[in-house]
């Protein structure tokens, strides 16, 4: 085992500082800090192979921790409040829009915001005993199981004269049908008969608590008073159906909602009465649907609107779920359950990462629960993957860069048909990328820091727009695809715009200097707390990647291919040549005293954040920007990412001695740091600090170590999980694509570890332990690969 050099730490000691001189003793910020062995209560998050539990009382954070999701629909779990616009159902790209105010405007200023829009609610449920409202309870529990794919919520009401009321409330977001959902309630009277009352109408008010915003909350969204719906249309049918239309004030984006439900299989109306008899169980099964607009993000036009609600055929969205609510009834709830078991065997065979350790299965838990987590929000991706994906209204439902760099790397070795429709959405957002371009003087197309339907939604262009590099992550997310799947037809069709165009930014973007390097200046890097900087190496080292990808690919279509591409795409005829020589120009920042990579070329003239005492985080809510961005300080890893996405581009004294200089300087402010640190830190010997990490990485979310899970899931924490199993302690590469390698670098506390990949159609089973590593294909025809440093065929 190496120990890293300023992080020479007991592991045994779990209050130890992690980085040496930085330390913060804030009651709300501990990132610094050793996670315990055990960091969750086993009383009340029990362990189970299976199923998540929480047991005791219900908060915001738990909602985010048991909501579920399909992808288009997401629906929170029970925050202990009554459910609102916003705090209870979202669908996928429904969205309102606001003015975004400058107070000093100027040329390419984004104008227009987007925040993810919440629904009416169908899984609020409000009881009576004999007229008297229920309202607090004996008992509360809630569990999500992974494999039925449902979450349940138990309820114990005491009574008078000993009897007591026991509801059970299970939600199942339909894997298998992406407009459909379903609630069962289970009522049981214990120890005498009871009179109960119902009530289960279509929540459409907003509910808000009242409460301040709190100051630690840097990335909920906005508030821009963006909770009113307008109602076009309300009907309930003689079948007890009720359906209702709306449309967003502002975007015009409209959607429908419908359901049905049935009381031991007698039609019911959504507020109703039953007497109910002692030891006998009830059961109310609910069926709803949502549809809404899928975003065509293609010639957007200026302006709030993006839907002009007075064309929308509101009718046709109605009659969507009217359809898919006699479907659902004549499948039946048990039908439907067993379709959604179907649906996660099959996600679970693929997917499933076994690891024996000495958790006692916790970390098996944990894990499929960021599993479960990726396997719901993508299982269908009509306009993208949001950072939060569906569970909150985080990042106020952007879509950013963390998508196609930690969401889609799983996909594309697990369901590669979900990362295709990752990619497809951004071919399709093209148009708007071309308009992005061209208003900021550059050739090709620059996609959106953050967006929702294609436009940029950043009114921060320092920390947004600056970040360039999104164009060359999107590309190598190409790369990585289609190198993996074999897909030649989406190269042809799509993948080769994306990647002509983003070379065409980045042609245009950089200069050749009196050098005679290749120069891309004023950029900020996935570092947000390094800012417009000259030359950031991840920047630049990605922008190779991608020019030469784009030559590359024009090379690898064939004839026809390649004519209609340069057709459709004019390029010319020494574009490729061009782009060549800008790729092998690019300035890469280097020191050959210290024999490291630099992160941009000013990083060792910046002045380094030492003797101030404690650092208070997040830093952005203690101190003003300036301070933070004259500092040698990261918020997170930034060329210490560029050493896993390109690892074959870099030998291993190298990445040690990158790792050496910058992770001592990074501050996790950022939930996406950590897999990567875990990832090189395995690569390169520190055992201790890679578990560190990783368990930093797993338990983000469901321990709330950011402080901010109420806002939502980090989905692409999630991915970074899968990553550091996979890629860290796997040590499974790829380099976008260009060369694929196993070199495992196995815990000492775990005894084996198997995962499984699909790699262009075959499916591989990796199984680790301390004797090395075995291979087995189970699907599939032979695929090479490069193992512990040896050519093996599977």
């Amino acid at each position: 085992m190496t120990q890293h050099p300023s992080k020479q730490i007991d592991s045994e000691d779990a209050t130890a500082p992690i980085h040496r001189g930085q330390n913060t003793n804030s009651d709300e910020w501990e990132l610094w800090q050793h996670l315990p062995s055990q960091p969750m209560d086993e009383k009340r998050y029990p362990i189970d192979p299976w199923k998540f539990v929480r047991y005791g009382s219900t908060d915001e954070e738990s909602a985010t921790l048991f909501s579920l999701s399909n992808g288009c629909i997401g629906v929170r779990g029970d925050s202990g409040k009554p459910r609102g616009l916003g705090s209870g159902t979202f669908l996928n790209g429904f969205h309102e829009t606001s003015p975004i105010s400058h107070n000093e405007n100027a040329h390419g200023y984004s104008r227009v915001g987007q925040t993810i829009q919440g629904v009416p609610d169908v899984c609020d449920f409000r009881f009576s005993v004999d007229g008297r409202e229920l309202s607090g309870d004996d008992r509360i529990w809630q569990e999500i199981d992974f494999k039925k794919g449902s979450a349940t919520r138990f309820y114990k009401h005491a009574l008078e004269d000993g009897a007591c009321l026991e509801i059970d409330i299970t939600t199942m977001v339909c894997l298998f049908r992406r407009d459909l959902m379903t609630v069962t309630v289970r009522l049981r009277a214990v120890g005498a008969d009871l009179h109960l009352s119902v009530e289960a109408p279509i929540n459409v008010e907003d509910v808000q608590s009242g409460e301040s915003v709190e100051r630690a909350r840097v990335r909920c969204a906005a508030d821009n008073g963006l909770r009113h719906l307008d109602v076009d249309g309300f009907t309930c049918n003689d079948n007890n159906e009720t359906y209702g239309a709306y449309h967003c004030v502002n975007s015009g984006m409209a959607m429908a909602v419908g359901f049905s439900q049935f009381l031991d299989g007698i039609s019911v109306p959504s507020s109703f009465d039953v007497d109910l008899r002692d030891g006998v169980e009830q059961t109310l099964v609910r069926y709803a649907s949502y549809n809404s607009q899928d975003i065509e993000p293609v010639g957007i036009p200026e302006g709030l609107k993006v839907v002009v609600s007075q064309e929308t055929d509101f009718s046709e969205l109605v009659k969507r779920c009217a359809e898919t609510l006699r479907w659902a009834r004549g499948q039946g709830e048990r039908a439907l359950c067993s379709q959604q078991e179907q649906c996660l065997s099959e996600f679970w065979d693929l997917a499933d990462i076994s690891i024996e350790d000495d958790s006692q299965g916790r970390t098996e838990q944990i894990l499929r629960w960021e599993l479960f987590q990726l396997a719901q929000a993508t299982m269908f991706i009509p306009n993208g993957v949001s950072a939060k994906g569906m569970s909150g209204t985080g990042y106020s439902g952007h879509y950013f860069w963390d998508t196609e760099t930690y969401i889609l790397p799983f996909l594309a070795y697990t369901f590669p048909e979900r990362a295709r429709d990752i990619l497809s959405y951004r071919f399709r957002m093209l148009p708007a990328a071309r308009k992005r371009a061209k208003m900021l003087d550059v050739n090709g197309a620059l996609f959106p820091w953050r967006t929702i339907d294609g436009e940029e939604a950043s009114g921060y262009f320092v920390a947004s727009t600056a970040q360039y590099h999104i164009d060359a992550d999107i590309a190598y997310a190409v790369c990585q695809y289609t190198a993996v799947s074999g897909d030649r037809e989406f190269l042809a069709r799509e993948g080769v715009d994306l990647l002509v165009e983003t070379a065409r930014m980045w042609a245009s973007l950089g200069f050749f200097g009196e050098d005679g390097a290749f120069h891309i200046n004023t950029v900020t890097g996935p570092d947000e707390y390094t800012v417009m900087v000259n030359d950031n190496y991840y920047t630049n080292a990605m922008a190779q990647f991608n020019l030469r990808a784009a030559a590359r690919a024009l090379d690898q279509l064939d004839p026809d291919s390649r004519l209609a591409a340069g057709k459709r795409l004019s390029i010319g005829q020494n574009e490729p040549a061009d782009w060549l020589k800008a790729a092998d120009a690019m300035k890469l920042p280097y020191d050959p005293s210290r024999r490291i990579h630099l992160q941009d070329a000013d990083v060792l003239s910046r002045e380094p954040w030492n003797g101030e005492g404690d650092i208070k985080q997040p830093l952005f809510l203690h101190y003003h920007p300036i301070n933070v961005y004259r500092r040698r300080i990261l918020k997170q890893t930034d060329t210490v990412l560029a050493l896993y996405l390109l690892s074959s581009q870099f030998d291993i004294d190298a990445k040690r001695r990158d790792f050496d200089f910058y992770d001592p300087l990074t501050i996790q402010d950022s939930s996406l740091s950590a897999s990567s640190q875990a990832i090189i830190a395995a690569e390169v010997g520190y055992e201790d600090l890679a578990m560190q990490y990783f368990r930093r990485s797993l338990y983000a979310d469901v321990a709330n170590l950011h402080r901010n899970t109420r806002d939502g899931i980090h989905l692409a924490s999630a991915g970074g999980v899968w990553l550091s199993v996979v890629a860290g302690f796997g040590g499974f590469r790829d380099s976008g694509g260009c060369q694929l390698s196993i070199d495992p670098h196995l815990p000492p506390t775990w005894r084996s570890m198997t995962y499984r990949l699909k790699i262009r159609g075959s499916l591989i089973e990796v199984w680790l332990d301390g004797g090395g590593v075995k291979l087995r294909r189970l699907a599939g025809s032979p695929v090479s690969l490069l193992v512990e440093g040896e050519s093996r065929q599977v």
